[in-house]
């Protein structure tokens, strides 16, 4: 009977012949590292065996390479924010010509700092993350990873806030578990407050000082750019499954209330899409501050200032709150709902969109790592796991009871 590490190989080996029939059928670039390779590999809705194949390759290749690599290799992890973080905040990316190369000592006396630092910092960028290519000693040119964000302002405000936010209070969970840990969750009781020595909740720190208007600024740009592109190469992004979500259709000419929205690209993507529904975008200020209608929009999406935890002052059929709830305990989740009330009226629907966490086992080693990292490392207090698992129901039961008291 074949090993466990030929059986890997073997199934490898299948599904990559899958991929490249695919590629050959529909005359596709294939993957690759170069500048002027694929960014989306092509793989549409009516192929799901061909995104399958390629899900099932990168799960037998990361067994196979954890297999062999031995359980030492575990314990000395050499995942990395620091290269990141740099080439985000002095954006190196800009620095380096599209159709041309900088050499490190350039773009080292750009930054302000030694060569040799420069030198350390790329090269591990280039070794771990694919960004930037070394092809002559001391030569810098752009990879496809790297060409792609220099060439996209908004794709790079998402790298920011993962390059410089999330790594900057991803080393402080700890400690705020030790020291609010024990305590009922509140939205002050985290990595962020740690990090940013503040005692304000985020959001609240995000419209109080310039520091934090301008990083609120910056995060709905990020929020933005998570919406637009897809993390995979094959998968449509946040935005392009939004119709799925909600038969919008049948509502038909109608007025929608889009809570903590952001800077409306979910509302100006739905618009777009459905002529008869009218939008208004609510956030904090420094949210939606400077955002954008596009001219044939105009009058059909609108922005106001507006926090949840005050009495909704709009009156509409419809109100959608999307990826709010996550970043909020479960009391202050009711708190958010019971502030919608004032302005419900007999037959208005209210449409939430969020994630919930299935059961460990039940997702593909993708999706599971995936998940796992962002509730490992949230910059927030992250509930048990069985708390996620029963806190749909849960939060339902109180909405109803509040709602209905």
């Amino acid at each position: 009977m074949p090993s466990n590490l030929v059986q890997l190989a073997e199934s490898i080996l299948k599904n990559a012949k899958v991929l490249e029939a695919y590629f050959d059928e529909h005359n596709l670039p294939r993957p690759s590292f170069e500048p002027d390779g694929p960014a989306d590999f092509g793989i549409t809705q009516d192929h799901l065996h061909v995104e399958k194949a390629r899900v099932d390759v990168i799960e037998a290749t990361q067994e196979l390479s954890d297999l062999l690599q031995g359980p030492t290799h575990f314990l000395r992890p050499l995942t990395a924010g620091v290269s990141l973080s740099a080439i985000s905040r002095w954006d190196i990316v800009s620095k380096v010509p599209l159709d041309g190369s900088a050499t490190f000592a350039q773009l080292a006396s750009q930054c302000r700092i030694q060569e040799s630092d420069m030198k350390r910092l790329l090269r591990y960028a280039m070794a771990h993350n694919r960004l930037f290519l070394e092809p002559q000693p001391g030569v810098v040119t752009h990879s496809l990873v790297s060409r792609q964000l220099a060439s996209n302002s908004l794709l790079k405000e998402g790298f920011w806030l993962l390059a410089e936010q999330y790594f900057a209070a991803q080393p402080h969970v700890t400690t705020a578990l030790e020291r609010w840990g024990d305590q009922p969750a509140e939205p002050n009781h985290c990595a962020f407050n740690v990090a940013f020595d503040t005692d304000k909740p985020a959001y609240e720190f995000m419209s109080s000082t310039p520091e934090g208007r301008e990083l609120g600024r910056r995060f709905a740009l990020a929020m933005t750019s998570f919406a637009r592109f897809p993390s995979r190469p094959a998968s449509r992004g946040r935005l392009a499954r939004l119709p799925e979500a909600y038969d919008w259709a049948a509502l038909g000419h109608t007025r929608v209330v889009d809570v903590g929205g952001s800077r409306g690209a979910d509302a100006i993507y739905l618009a777009k899409l459905y002529p008869g529904l009218e939008f208004v975008v609510q956030d904090l200020p420094g949210m939606i501050e400077g955002a954008e209608v596009p001219p044939e929009l105009e009058g059909r999406v609108t922005f106001m200032p507006y926090s949840f935890f005050t009495p909704q002052p709009v009156t509409a059929d419809v109100y959608v709150i999307k990826q709010c709830f996550h970043n909020w305990p479960d009391h202050y989740c009711v708190r958010i709902l019971q502030n919608q009330v004032p302005a419900l009226k007999k037959g208005t629907t209210l449409v939430v969109i969020d994630s919930v966490v299935p059961p460990p086992g039940t997702m593909s080693l993708i999706d599971e790592r995936n998940v796992r990292y962002v509730l490992q490392s949230s910059s927030r207090i992250v509930t048990s796991e069985e708390r996620e698992r029963e806190r749909l129901a849960k939060l339902t039961r109180d909405i109803v009871g509040h709602l209905t008291s």
